[in-house]
């Protein structure tokens, strides 16, 4: 039955109108939805993401300031590691009578001292019991006194290179971090130590003196009791965090078992606060920022213009579809036009129906013809049909040269009737495969003629290049090295190809290449089969063969 060309039909004003009024509809629709929706929900999404946000921020400020604190303390403590493990200091700790080991090591503690943000160091060796500073005269110290626990915690208990112990001055009003080393002998027992001493009180001042966000920050203990806030009395009263801000430091303090190492929690506490807080397990201390949301805060963001402007932003597109509707549809009617052409060209019957059809289906109709042969997967006849006419009509122009090669699976019949029909499909797509890796050019293509046929379309190329594709195909081929035990020149399977070449010219139609094509290809066969036969074009009529 003939296929009926849909694409030569020229289309209704009904259709056209059509569809453009469903267009139109529809986009209308979909932007109305998406305004008001979109709105809609970026209007209930703006308090959540300021809440988030907010978190977010109040999380980095506590992670920022807590390294802050402990990337200052790992400085001194790898001065102070460096110490106790120096040679000198060792040596001297093992030979306290030795007054020259002595001044070297003073030397070397006042060079150390100067890498210290207080400059101040101590030492003291188990033996004499004597608490050296760089800015004090000696002492000996009681180790069975409790206010000195941290001496015996240093080289007895604890078991550990180093240790800290926090204290608070109330003289000096003044909370110092106590960094305490031990320095051992080669055998691992301990012979005294050493550390420094850092003024949290002043690192804290300089927190607040940096920090220019609008959430409040509380440095406190283990018990509750303030360390550090912009208010100096809280620390110097020691203030316990649950008594300066009710409910809410209560509610910390219940939640400081949620934190896990140096992790970060955040709380939602009624009345509109954010509440996020964190451990420094170096000190065994928490950190915490709070934020109290206001009324009108939401109008103070981005959020408020960036709505603002994605609403004009969705009007602006609606109004646009609306207007160039038409315009937008130019390009299908181009294309509905060209495939008409393209149906002229391939021969394709029209068909006497009438407003049947709007350019959409038409078009989907059209997309649904296949030019790719089922089977094989590669190019079928119809599209080789068109291309060619295309081909020639194109190449005539430039009176370029053309090549096609005829391709025949040798002795296919005895194939089919040896291994089956389904071993024989299995045959023409490993051949089909093997015939498209020889294909490099975009402008080449292969096709399945029909039944065991094959051809290859090589425009802009001369004698020599179809040879050389000829001979290529050959080698493929025969190296896919399928059995074939029916055929009578070899116990794989082979193929037969003729090819021609001519220069194009515009009375010539697809048939005169085939045909001089397939009169080389008999010759091979004539010949031998499993090569190649070449045939130009102009010798059609004089049977001249070069093999």
């Amino acid at each position: 039955m003939a296929y009926k060309n849909v694409f030569a039909l020229p289309v209704s004003q009904k259709r056209q109108i059509s569809l453009k009024r469903r267009i139109m509809v529809f986009s209308s629709f979909l932007f109305l939805v998406i305004f008001v929706l979109g709105g809609a929900a970026l209007i209930i999404q703006m308090g959540q993401m300021m809440d988030k946000n907010v978190s977010h921020e109040l999380a980095k400020t506590i992670e920022l300031e807590r390294l802050r604190l402990v990337a200052s303390i790992n400085s001194e403590l790898a001065i102070v590691l460096k110490m106790a493990d120096s040679p000198l200091i060792r040596r001297y700790f093992s030979n306290l009578n030795d007054l020259a080991l002595e001044q070297l090591v003073t030397d070397e503690i006042n060079a150390y001292s100067r890498f210290f943000e207080n400059r101040f160091i101590f030492w003291v060796n188990d033996k004499d019991k004597l608490f050296y500073t760089t800015n004090f005269k000696p002492y000996i110290i009681n180790p069975d006194n409790p206010d000195n626990y941290w001496y015996n915690m240093t080289l007895n208990d604890s078991g550990e290179k180093y240790n800290f112990n926090i204290n608070y001055n109330p003289n000096l009003n003044v909370t110092n971090l106590w960094i305490n080393a031990s320095v051992v002998n080669d055998a691992g027992e301990p012979l005294g130590m050493l550390g420094t001493g850092v003024n949290l009180s002043n690192f804290i001042d300089e927190i607040y003196k940096v920090y220019s966000g609008t959430a409040d920050l509380y440095f406190f203990n283990s018990n509750g009791e303030i360390t550090g806030a912009k208010n100096i009395d809280l620390a110097t009263n020691k203030i316990t965090i649950d008594k300066e801000l009710g409910s809410i430091g209560k509610e910390i303090l219940d939640n400081l078992k949620l934190i896990k190492g140096d992790g970060i929690e955040t709380l939602h506490v009624k009345n509109n606060y954010v509440v996020v807080f964190g451990a420094i397990p170096e000190l065994e201390w928490y950190i915490t920022a709070i934020y109290h949301f206001r009324m009108g805060d939401e109008l103070r963001t981005g959020m408020t213009l960036l709505f603002a402007v994605m609403m004009m932003v969705i009007l602006t597109i609606l109004i646009v579809i609306n207007i160039f509707i038409s315009r937008l549809l130019e390009p299908l009617y181009h294309i509905v036009r060209e495939i008409g052409r393209i149906s002229n060209d391939w021969d394709i019957n029209q068909t006497n129906s009438f407003n049947e059809k709007d350019e959409i289906e038409t078009l989907g109709e059209f997309l649904n013809m296949t030019v790719i042969d089922q089977l094989t997967r590669i190019y079928n006849r119809r599209f080789f049909d068109g291309n060619m006419k295309m081909l020639i009509k194109s190449l005539s122009r430039t009176g370029s040269n053309m090549s096609l090669l005829m391709i025949d699976i040798d002795f296919f019949k005895k194939y089919n009737d040896t291994y089956g029909h389904d071993m024989g499909d299995k045959c023409l797509r490993t051949v089909a495969a093997a015939i498209s890796k020889c294909i490099i050019r975009e402008e080449d293509f292969a096709a399945r003629y029909g039944g065991e046929e094959f051809v290859v379309v090589l425009p802009n190329t001369d004698e020599k290049g179809a040879g050389i594709i000829a001979n290529r195909l050959l080698s493929r081929i025969r190296d896919c090295s399928i059995p074939h035990t029916s055929s009578d020149i070899s116990d794989i399977v082979t193929v037969s190809i003729g090819g021609t070449t001519g220069l194009v010219n515009h009375l010539q139609e697809e048939s005169d290449f085939i045909k001089c094509a397939d009169i080389a290809m008999y010759q091979s066969k004539q010949n031998g089969r499993n090569q190649y036969t070449f045939k130009e074009l102009k010798d059609s009529e004089q049977n001249l063969f070069k093999t």
